[in-house]
């Protein structure tokens, strides 16, 4: 009896470890711009990603409405609640603007009533799948908005905190505002310097994930794969991003719709 029940714990706990580490594939979508005029582009888009298998979640990475407006967001959830998996989103420069009314904590709790309960309140939050680490990591500014993104410092140091305490755990952070410069200044992250340099102190983060430049765009640097998706709105392609059990690389695709 007891090596029938020690069998038992050896295979449950085979079982656990499984369903804790394997391959996670998502959906990377950046720069819908969302207005009630262009929602067919949203509506292929959701409807194309419907259509694929295997995938974890999607993530929409910023500027998900044209302007900050609650019409717009209330039309972009309406489309997006269609998706059959899991979605996560990540506010862009576009997307608030305390003075039209569309705060940060207006927006979170907007996307908290219309996706449901596994949506956070607030705009920096964590996730996992299958055993990895995602941090939404918000840049945006409410108050002056600007093409420029800013993670301030109290934003970088909750996030010195979560990769330290994810410090065994692979990590992908998810963001609107690349740390690498584009080709206009105008469109940089302001004292992205900051954001860098503690970034030397973890070895656990394997990608980070954003918008913004409105271009396919991928570069490595320090271990790192900086990922850069195109503006939907424009290209009409989003990203299909591949991340293998044992990590050797990432690999990601283009995906055009029609």
């Amino acid at each position: 009896m007891i090596k029938k029940y020690i069998i038992l714990c050896i295979a449950f706990f085979n079982i656990l470890l499984m369903s804790q580490a394997s391959d996670v594939r998502f959906i990377q979508v950046s720069e819908v711009m969302y207005t009630p005029e262009n929602s067919e582009g949203l509506q292929k888009c959701i409807d194309d990603i419907n259509t694929l298998k295997n995938i974890d979640f999607v993530v929409f990475t910023g500027d998900n409405i044209a302007n900050a407006r609650r019409e717009n967001l209330k039309g972009f959830l309406k489309e997006v609640k269609k998706l059959k998996t899991p979605v996560y989103i990540v506010i862009g420069d576009r997307d608030v603007s305390k003075e039209k009314g569309l705060n940060k904590d207006t927006y979170r709790e907007e996307v908290f009533r219309n996706l449901g309960w596994n949506q956070s309140l607030k705009s920096n939050y964590v996730f996992k799948k299958h055993g990895m680490v995602f941090i939404v990591v918000d840049g945006a500014k409410e108050f002056v908005t600007a093409p420029n993104g800013y993670y301030k410092q109290d934003t970088v140091d909750w996030l010195d905190k979560k990769l330290t305490h994810y410090k065994d755990k692979k990590v992908v952070i998810l963001q609107h505002f690349p740390l690498v410069k584009g080709q206009s200044p105008a469109n940089n992250t302001y004292k992205a310097e900051l954001y860098t340099e503690m970034l030397k102190n973890h070895s656990n983060v394997i990608a980070i994930i954003s918008g913004h430049f409105k271009k396919n765009d991928e570069q490595v640097i320090d271990g790192v794969s900086h990922i850069i998706a195109p503006a939907y709105y424009m290209d009409k392609e989003y990203k299909i991003i591949d991340i293998p059990e044992g990590y050797d690389s990432i690999y990601t695709q283009l995906r055009h719709v029609e």
